[in-house]
């Protein structure tokens, strides 16, 4: 059972930054949330998302039957107080059903493909280094390596453009994030086939 009796009922004009519970409802499902009077509709929104993972642009947040609707109206205006309680309407997002975000996880899938290629070539190089392989075959073995290296970086320059060629719909924010976050991932691993690149160069030099 969810007890707010201790709490008791405050003026929305007295409660500024001190924290205080509310009940939130999303169909049969109750959250307890920690807000405050001084919190926006908008960081309230951020907070629902959190727990009930229904996008923040896809929500309809209702307090005594009343659609709030203003983002930068704070809860002590509202006139929601310690314990009160409200309602969210809207869909979860589900990944599955998200045709742009799986457009992006299809491209990361890739990107692991080739970042495999790029785990296979760094310890023919630290081999190389460490003195494995017969100094005559090194110079062959390295340009191949370059090669194949070559390659990588190819393929990671293919899915920058796929990324960047995808188009989204307003409000597609996870597709967004997704795309974000893989195209960071491809940034650092070129930088790390980079710095393999630089190496096989120096390693051709010392046996040429």
């Amino acid at each position: 059972m969810w007890l707010f009796g201790r709490f008791g009922r405050s003026s929305p004009a007295k409660m500024g930054d001190e924290e205080y519970r509310i009940l939130l409802c999303h169909g049969s499902n109750k959250y307890e949330l920690s807000v405050c009077g001084a919190m926006t509709l908008s960081e309230l929104s951020l907070k629902i998302e959190a727990v009930t993972g229904i996008l923040h642009m896809n929500q309809k947040i209702l307090f005594k039957g009343k659609n709030l609707t203003e983002p930068g109206a704070t809860l002590g205006a509202y006139g929601i107080t310690p314990g009160c309680k409200v309602m969210v309407l809207g869909k979860r997002f589900d990944p599955s059903e998200d045709t742009d975000y799986q457009a992006v996880v299809e491209i990361e899938n890739s990107c692991s493909r080739v970042e495999s290629k790029l785990n296979e070539i760094i310890p023919q190089i630290s081999g190389i280094h460490n003195g494995y392989l017969d100094s005559k075959h090194c110079g062959e073995a390295l340009g191949k390596l370059r090669k194949e290296l070559l390659g990588v970086n190819e393929d990671f320059m293919r899915l920058l453009e796929q990324l960047d060629g995808l188009s989204f719909e307003e409000g597609q924010g996870p597709a967004r994030q997704k795309r974000k976050s893989v195209v960071k991932k491809i940034q650092q691993l070129m930088e790390r086939s980079d710095q393999l690149h630089e190496d096989i160069n120096h390693l051709i030099k010392s046996y040429s």
